[in-house]
């Protein structure tokens, strides 16, 4: 780190675009605050923001693991609902096109007209 703390947007971004955060680079982040103010992370600082995108990228990637180990044909909208709130919890935004919540639902939708036949 050298003394500098990564911009908090970047540290967004990062989470959205790029490689998940680590839970080495949380820790490391939330040091190098700690030596800068001498007496530990502050609210609402890069650390905490660091943590917080950490913790919705492992709560989302948990979720979805958890539904992709299912049969596929046992995904149920309440599985798609779980999917879609984790991933936009960790984008902060809903979901869009192509994400894993919309192919999460389509296969969701797919099984729910199959029961009707």
């Amino acid at each position: 780190m050298e003394g500098e703390l990564p911009p908090k947007e970047e540290l967004h971004q990062r989470a959205v675009e790029g490689p998940p955060i680590t839970q080495a680079e949380a820790s490391q982040i939330a040091a190098a605050e700690t030596d800068i103010t001498g007496f530990g992370p502050i609210k609402g600082g890069p650390a905490s923001v660091a943590q917080s995108e950490h913790d919705r990228q492992q709560n989302f990637f948990a979720k979805a693991g958890d539904i992709a180990r299912k049969p596929t044909d046992q995904i149920t909208k309440e599985d798609a609902a779980q999917v879609q709130k984790a991933e936009a919890r960790a984008l902060r935004e809903p979901p869009g096109k192509g994400s894993t919540a919309a192919n999460v639902q389509s296969i969701a939708d797919l099984n729910e007209n199959a029961k009707r036949v």
